[in-house]
């Protein structure tokens, strides 16, 4: 493994590089590509994706029906004509099923009239029944192209296996999470997860390519990949896969991942990206159930809760808009700085003391901590006023080292793995509650925190959410 140092760059640097990000798509619907076909969306993250032409003059209706016809999905449809099932999904309660179309800045808009619209100028059509906005699937990256088509199977159109390129360590995890590891040639330098991947990295199968906001060009090109895979979070990467597409390679630029929605969209596309979207669609769902059931048991009662990059005196913590925020209000929980900022920002040691956190949790950049003297050492390290918080004195203080310690860093595929690390230490009588061998006791994790002995991540685990990070 590389150093611990070297690990956390990306919670140190490519969170804070995150503020440069972008949020929206950054094209014209003039950059979407040629590809058209019918995505069905059932809802709850089950989407298909049928590839086809639309012809002239054929309307929303009988692409739908041509799309069921090649899947042998029956389709039901009141006598008013509009659908009412397919595949024997029936409408949900106050939304129907409805056909939807991109509009000029890559967002689904409805049609009113399906069975009179001509579809034949339209590149990808949606048929939902999860209603227009963001519970919809989208169609498009972030920066406006399509994801679908580049691969069957883990085939490029010629029938190779795919070759592909990810340029960011979040990117990476997500990829690997749903069976891409052995497509890789070609990672940034901070992508370090899981073993296998460092493995194949120093094995040289696997190339260096560069940095987070400065891969090398011409690296990246001489690997020759079928997929680029970026991060949306941040400008470069967005300029880069415009770069990379003038020179005729495909990219897929991730949506910046915040909410527990975006890194599950995510996942669908890398999925589908790669031609897995049945696979994307289970692991979703295994995902979704894990950190429902976390989130079902978990009772933090709006504890007050300070995540730090490090124990200096004014040490980086995340704000509103970030991956740690969200994940601690869906817990229960409350984010001290929550209203300071939207991204991750430096804070005093002043106004740590002064918001009186309940819950210290550290994301230790250095050397793991592997035992409790380690610990102790490390919280010895406390400034005079942290220690004169509610946290410091009841104990409430937590490190996250190693591998333990990119989980809280990386918007990736991991989200589970954290929520239910969190919650266990920050609400363990409510996990014990539910079973009284779901013990956890420690104050620190490490490189070893998903080590199945340990029984630390059952719920993840149930859900078999942790198979692609033996490889």
């Amino acid at each position: 493994m590389q150093a611990a140092t070297v690990k956390l760059v990306s919670a140190a640097v490519i969170a804070m590089l995150a503020v440069t990000g972008i949020s929206v798509i950054g094209f014209t619907a003039d950059s979407v590509d040629a590809r058209q076909g019918v995505m069905i969306d059932f809802g709850y993250y089950e989407v298909d994706w049928i590839e086809m032409e639309f012809p002239e003059g054929m309307t929303g209706d009988q692409a739908l029906d041509a799309a069921c016809a090649e899947r042998s999905y029956p389709v039901v449809k009141d006598p008013d004509g509009s659908v009412y099932s397919v595949n024997s999904k029936t409408e949900l309660e106050k939304v129907e099923w409805g056909m939807y179309v991109l509009d000029s800045s890559g967002n689904w808009s409805p049609v009113a009239d399906p069975s009179g619209y001509d579809v034949s100028n339209e590149k990808i059509i949606s048929w939902a029944r999860t209603g227009a906005g963001s519970a919809m699937m989208p169609a498009v990256d972030q920066t406006g192209f399509t994801y679908y088509s580049y691969a069957k199977l883990g085939k490029n159109p010629m029938g190779e296996d795919l070759k592909i390129v990810t340029l960011a360590p979040s990117v990476t995890e997500t990829v690997c999470a749903i069976g891409g590891l052995d497509y890789i040639v070609g990672t940034d330098r901070y992508s370090d997860y899981p073993n296998g991947l460092v493995s194949a990295q120093n094995s040289g199968r696997i190339s260096i390519v560069g940095g987070y906001t400065d891969p090398n060009f011409e690296k990246v090109v001489a690997e020759n990949p079928d997929i680029v895979f970026l991060d949306g979070g941040t400008g470069e990467h967005v300029t880069m896969a415009d770069k990379f597409r003038k020179s005729g390679i495909n990219c897929v630029v991730l949506y910046n991942a915040v909410t527990t929605d975006d890194l599950l969209k995510n996942l669908w596309i890398c999925a589908s990206a790669l031609g897995f979207s049945e696979r994307g669609n289970d692991y979703i769902t295994d995902v979704s159930e894990a950190i429902n059931n976390i989130c079902r048991i978990a009772d933090l009662q709006d504890k007050k809760v300070f995540v730090a990059l490090g124990v200096s005196d004014s040490p980086y913590t995340a704000g509103s808009g970030t991956y740690v925020t969200n994940m601690l209000e869906s817990l229960g929980a409350r984010n001290i700085f929550a209203n300071d900022s939207n991204s991750w920002f430096m804070a005093s040691k002043e106004t740590v003391y002064e918001r009186q956190p309940d819950i210290i949790i550290i994301i230790h950049d250095a050397e793991q901590i592997t035992s409790q003297r380690e610990y102790r050492t490390l919280l010895s390290h406390f400034n005079d006023l942290w220690k004169r918080t509610p946290a410091y004195a009841n104990g409430e203080v937590y490190v996250f080292s190693g591998d333990a310690a990119s989980l809280l860093s990386r918007a990736g595929a991991r989200l589970p793995e954290s929520l239910e690390l969190l919650a266990k230490i920050m609400d363990p009588e409510s996990f014990i509650n539910e079973d009284p061998t779901d013990v956890v006791g420690v104050k620190y994790y490490n490189d070893s925190y998903n080590d199945p002995d340990n029984g630390y991540l059952r719920y993840v685990k149930a859900q078999g959410l942790l198979e692609w990070q033996r490889e």
